[in-house]
């Protein structure tokens, strides 16, 4: 009885009219070699730029894990007792 009841879904059937929602010209996937090549900069300079992000971000990325472990530390006294 419950499957005389039950009515079928209608199948959506979707038709390409060839418009489009969103240009994805900008899109390329060889834009990451491009730009690396573009940017003109020595060896140095390059190591001096990853060096001083190193610098700025290593900082935060400790005190998040710092963080992490403290938080695993207070779950694990807390679940113990």
């Amino acid at each position: 009885m419950k499957e005389r009841n039950k009515k079928k879904k209608k199948k959506v059937v979707y038709i390409d009219d060839g418009h489009t929602v969103y240009s994805m010209e900008g899109l390329d996937p060889d834009v990451a070699k491009r730009k690396n090549a573009e940017t003109n900069l020595t060896r140095k300079e390059r190591h001096a730029l990853i060096r001083a992000g190193m610098a700025r971000y290593l900082p935060i990325l400790f005190l998040v894990l710092a963080c992490f472990a403290v938080a695993a530390v207070l779950l694990y006294f807390w679940l113990m007792y």
